[in-house]
This record gives structure tokens, C-alpha cells and sequence, in this order.
């Protein structure tokens, strides 16, 4: 319950969700300047935004906020966690989906913001405001050993979407060692950087052309 109030009062501040002005996109913030074309991008916190997170003890480095405008072609976004196997490959461990279209049909592109916050074991909540509200969590993953080191990666930039082409936005990497060095998103399409760790995790969205 708390989680989901956290979700409803944010969105509210961001006023970024399917909310359009003239150009169908909000009037309002960051929002309407980063989201002048189709594309994905992480959203800068206000002062204000901020202190709401950390009032609801929730972190920078546990949580992660993205603003998009889907193109007029895509009807569906899927949310896809991924862990890597031991023979890196990659394993679906939590999938969500969210219609874009009304009716399956998309007049116009949509704009909205999707949140995502880890939570204990390893598993990851996430909301998205976009035609309504929508949210899931990703399945828990228990190891053997305590993990004494861990690093995230994050979207930095703003992305163009290509449909039906998966974009990662995090990457999560655990390890039972001390140390580590650093890893990117893009890391997804190389798995074999992550030789030796024990855990990693991906997150990645996909603007779909197929109906939900």
C-alpha cells in the first residue's frame, strides 16, 4: 500500500503521464523538453521530487524514473527482467505488459513515465503511467552466498525507440568479492563482460508493434 501511494503521489508531481498539450505532449517540467520526439530518457528529479523520495526512504541507487513518448506504430510496452545463466544466456525472471493503443489502435503517440525500485531479494517493482496505471513485480532470487559487492547501471541519456527492439535500462551485478569494476546497460548485448559474478540482472523495455 505504501508502495502504491509513493506511485500515485510522484506520478502526480511529475505530471508526466498520457496528459498532452497542443503537440501531445505535457505542458508541464522536464518532461515536455526531453520528450519532443519519439524516445525514452531518465527524468531529473526536482529539489521537490527528490525530498518525496527519500521522505519514503527511497534512494537514487534503489530506484530509477524514465519518461517516453512511444511512436505512433507501437501498441504495446513490455518491461522484460532478465538474469544471467551460467552459460550466458539470458533468463526471464519477471515480463509485464501495457497496452498503448485504445482498442489495440494508436492515433497518436503516447506519452508516459515508467518507475522502477528494487526491492529484497533481488526482485524489482514496477510502475507505469501511461492510459491508466499499471504496475508488477519481478520474481525473488535467493543465493547460496551473501553478496558483499554490488554495482547498478542506468540509462543516462536520452534513446531513440526502434520498434520492436529492446532498449536496456539498468543493469544490476552482484558478487561475493570486495570489488568490482563498473558496467552500462548496453552490457545486455555482451554478457560474457560479466564473466565471474554471481548475479546480474538486466532490465529492458520493448515498444511493440503486436497488440497486447
Amino acid at each position: 500500500m505504501k508502495k502504491f501511494l509513493i506511485a500515485v503521489v510522484l506520478f502526480s508531481m511529475l505530471c508526466a503521464g498520457c496528459g498532452r498539450g497542443e503537440n501531445g505532449i505535457s505542458d508541464t517540467g522536464n518532461f515536455s523538453e526531453i520528450m519532443e520526439k519519439e524516445g525514452i530518457a531518465p527524468y531529473e528529479l526536482s529539489e521537490e521530487e527528490q525530498f518525496l523520495l527519500e521522505a519514503f526512504g527511497m534512494t537514487s541507487d534503489q530506484s530509477g524514473i524514465y519518461t517516453f513518448r512511444a511512436p505512433k506504430e507501437a501498441k504495446t510496452l513490455y518491461i522484460n527482467v532478465y538474469r544471467l545463466k551460467a552459460d550466458n544466456t539470458w533468463e526471464l525472471t519477471g515480463n509485464g505488459g501495457i497496452s498503448l493503443g485504445a482498442e489495440g489502435v494508436t492515433a497518436e503517440p503516447v506519452s508516459g513515465t515508467l518507475t522502477m525500485e528494487l526491492q529484497e531479494e533481488y526482485s524489482i517493482e514496477f510502475h507505469v503511467n501511461c492510459r491508466g496505471g499499471y504496475s508488477f513485480t519481478s520474481d525473488t532470487i535467493v543465493l547460496d552466498e551473501k553478496q558483499l559487492a554490488g554495482v547498478k547501471g542506468r540509462l543516462e541519456d536520452f534513446q531513440n525507440i526502434e520498434i520492436n527492439k529492446e532498449i536496456p535500462l539498468a543493469v544490476m551485478v552482484y558478487d561475493s568479492g570486495s570489488s568490482m569494476r563498473s558496467y552500462s546497460p548496453d552490457d545486455y548485448f555482451d554478457p560474457s563482460v560479466f564473466d565471474g559474478m554471481d548475479l546480474v540482472q538486466i532490465v529492458a523495455v520493448e515498444f511493440s508493434s503486436e497488440e497486447f
